[in-house]
């Protein structure tokens, strides 16, 4: 069969088919060679060189992160939760502890504002509580980092062992007693006073009315000035007097605010806590620095503080109930005179040397105590006979002292003289009392028997601090790491007795200052001074 005749187009297809087939052979790659021996052997080595850095490196990596995990578990967890101290159940651990340290600096820097509102006009007492603030917000910032603080976690220990020792008498305080309590205690001052009314009155005065107005205003009795408008006016307690001469006026009573309602007192205490941190803002803004404290930790320390009072307060009731309270007639002061008849004896002497002294200066003593009895004017014979300058100037007055021996003037009395003092009837001349100074002839002059209430409230404080300490050994505490007791002193050591006075302290004589001796006058300086002496006496 002969050939068919190409045509053109055909002749290009081939051609084409062609030219792409040999591209396609020069584009694929050449076969690989098979690797040696040699080359298989540095291959596997670098395959497991390459393994082994990526091992080290992710195994540095996971040991980094782990670290950082423990360093956080460690500062995040187990510090804030080991423990600090445990009163019977409760423990406080150290995340409790920073919570308590914020709120005593909280309590503190309110106090101060407290302080600089109660005694404002003493600039010289309120200067050290004022612009407080920013050096306690910087304690703040340092809590964790600073060593525990031991009047914290006692602060602490003594409101669990009060709450804990409350309830098993069955007492407690609601949070509507606490607000009550901030309330009326804080309330004066850091809530401000309403604006006063605008009155009629008030407006209608000579210092008020425009000069047009007031020429047509006629002075009726309306426009005057009433006596109600002035401020004073009421609170005169002087217009009752009766006649019949002039009266001692007496002294302005000061009637307590009725305790508001609970939800009077919520409304005042978020007031107080706004106006509290409001000031503590000012005083950190005029040192450019940031508040470290919140609202909430002011709120939380004024509960905790007033949580206790009316807990001690509770307490107090129970154990000293007013009803069942009898008052006492016994003074915790009295006020007395004497006369000393002093004995000193030489250093050396013996008892028996000291006695015959005694002995002696016993006679003395019992003649000045009969005439005493007699009638004798005992501030004339104590200025004349007393041994004891500090009082015998005085007419024998030691002024006022305690059961102690403790006197109002500083002094400190033996205490032959303090009990002799205290059992002896007012006006009656003791016998001769002995002690180290000689012998005292005393005279009470005075005493000081409390009222009432302050000797029901003596009576409760005491009970208060006995039943704690009963409460400290009923209940368990203990501190971590446990407190090593404080050393006792030895049993050998000096007891040392405490300074006594014969009378009140003598006050040392101010020394007149010591003339030079002026040298003899010479002819010049007596004419000198001639000449001018019309000067000096025409001075007025």
């Amino acid at each position: 069969m002969a050939d068919t005749p190409k045509t053109p187009q055909q002749d290009n297809q081939r051609s084409a088919s062609q030219k792409s087939r040999r591209k396609a052979q020069a584009v694929a790659p050449p076969a690989p060679r098979p690797m040696t021996r040699k080359r298989l052997a540095r291959h596997q080595r670098e395959v497991r060189d390459q393994r082994r850095v990526m091992i080290v490196t992710a195994t540095a990596i996971g040991l980094a992160l782990l670290a950082v995990i423990i360093g956080l578990s460690y500062d995040q967890l187990w510090i804030p939760s080991r423990p600090v101290a445990q009163v019977g159940s409760v423990s406080l651990s150290r995340r409790d502890y920073w919570q308590e340290q914020r709120l005593a600096f909280a309590r503190q820097i309110a106090q101060n504002f407290q302080l600089v509102a109660l005694f404002g006009g003493n600039q010289q007492f309120t200067q050290q509580f004022a612009n407080q603030s920013p050096a306690l917000n910087q304690q703040v910032q340092t809590i964790r980092s600073s060593p525990v603080d031991d009047t914290v976690v006692s602060q602490w220990e003594t409101l669990q062992i009060k709450t804990q020792g409350a309830a098993q008498m069955s007492i407690s305080v609601s949070q509507d007693e606490v607000n009550q309590a901030i309330a009326n205690d804080l309330g004066k001052i850091f809530i401000p006073p309403p604006a006063p009314l605008i009155t009629s009155t008030a407006t209608i005065s000579s210092t008020e009315i425009a000069p047009s107005v007031e020429a047509t205003v006629e002075p009726t009795a309306t426009v005057e000035p009433t006596a109600t408008a002035e401020p004073t006016a009421t609170a005169e307690p002087t217009a009752t007097a009766t006649p019949g001469g002039p009266t001692d006026t007496p002294e302005p009573t000061i009637t307590p605010e009725p305790t508001p309602a609970a939800a009077e007192a919520a409304t005042q205490v978020d007031q107080i806590i706004d106006e509290i941190y409001r000031r503590y803002e000012i005083e950190l803004a005029s040192a450019n620095v940031k508040p470290a404290l919140t609202k909430d930790d002011f709120r939380a320390a004024l509960n905790s503080q007033y949580r206790e009072q009316q807990l001690n307060t509770k307490i107090q009731e129970s154990l000293v109930p007013d009803a069942t309270f009898e008052v006492s007639s016994d003074p915790s002061k009295v006020k007395a005179r004497q006369i000393l008849v002093a004995v000193s004896a030489p250093d050396g002497s013996t008892q028996e040397q000291i006695d015959a002294l005694f002995a002696t200066a016993k006679d003395r003593a019992d003649k000045l105590a009969i005439e005493l009895r007699a009638g004798g004017d005992f501030a004339a014979l104590a200025a004349a006979n007393s041994d004891d300058p500090g009082s015998a100037s005085a007419g024998g007055d030691l002024g006022f002292f305690d059961k102690d021996g403790k006197a109002d003037n500083g002094a400190t009395y033996p205490p032959e003289l303090v009990s002799a003092a205290f059992s002896l009837a007012p006006n009656t001349v003791s016998d001769p009392i002995r002690s180290q100074f000689g012998w005292h002839i005393i005279e009470v002059t005075d005493r000081t028997i409390p009222t009432k209430d302050e000797q029901l409230r003596d009576a409760r404080t005491k009970a208060l601090d006995t039943w704690l300490t009963e409460q400290r050994a009923a209940i368990s505490s203990q501190r971590f790491p446990p407190q090593t007791p404080t050393p006792t002193a030895s049993a050998e050591a000096p007891t040392l007795e405490p300074t006594y006075l014969p009378g009140p302290p003598t006050e040392v004589p101010t020394p007149e200052p010591t003339l030079e001796p002026t040298p003899e006058p010479t002819v010049e300086a007596t004419s000198a001074a001639a000449t001018a002496e019309p000067t000096a006496t025409s001075a007025p």
